[in-house]
């Protein structure tokens, strides 16, 4: 199986996504697709995070022209009484969401896609997560030391960000934003793939290079 790999692609700027697969032991390749993510209509949010996850798999599948690269995209976003929010807009946006946030439970979804050798599958997870309250002194200097404007919800759950959550119910890499346990369940219903064979293809993709 591992032969037919000659790429891993990992198709997000984002930090996160690309650091959990390294602790996968998977070094994938990181390549940025810019795709659209205006979503006109509406959706749920799991419809929102698979219909992304896949734009952005399918640009990155046109761009690459390689069916031998495993590609992964994802998607993430917080709904918080079924309201979809996404990246903030500004600060007072990103300031808005926090003080909303704080003292309660919200959802974070992320869709993901995987695609080899002209198979595409695509699938979503959800974490509830439920904040403590967090004072407006907390909010403003975290807002002004942590670049929120990038991230979903205006919170990364890594770092400082993970001092507001209280608990969670579900994945916690869900929340960084690449569910892993759908991952690994998609690799193997759709090629018989597990997370060793990917750092088995990854050693022989180094070795020949």
């Amino acid at each position: 199986m591992t032969g037919k790999i000659n790429k891993i692609i990992l198709a997000s700027k984002s930090q996160g996504r690309r650091d959990i697969l390294v602790n996968l032991g998977i070094n994938a390749e990181i390549f940025p697709t810019d795709a659209d993510e205006t979503l006109n209509g509406n959706y749920s949010p799991e419809q929102a995070v698979m219909e992304l996850s896949q734009r952005k798999a399918r640009k990155a599948i046109e761009m690459l022209n390689n069916t031998a690269a495993l590609i992964i995209t994802a998607d993430t976003i917080v709904a918080y009484k079924n309201q979809i929010i996404g990246k903030p807009a500004d600060i007072d946006d990103a300031l808005g969401t926090l003080s909303m946030l704080s003292g309660s439970e919200h959802e974070v979804y992320s869709g993901i896609t995987v695609s080899l050798n002209n198979k595409t599958l695509c699938g979503y997870d959800v974490t509830k997560v439920r904040f403590r309250k967090i004072s407006r002194e907390e909010i403003n200097l975290y807002v002004k030391s942590e670049n929120p404007l990038t991230k979903a919800g205006s919170y990364s759950a890594q770092g400082v960000g993970s001092t507001f959550i209280e608990r969670i119910e579900g994945d916690f890499f869900n929340v960084v934003g690449l569910p892993v346990c759908k991952f690994a369940s998609m690799l193997k219903t759709g090629w018989d793939l597990t997370v060793f064979d990917l750092k088995q293809a990854i050693n022989k993709i180094s070795e020949n290079k």
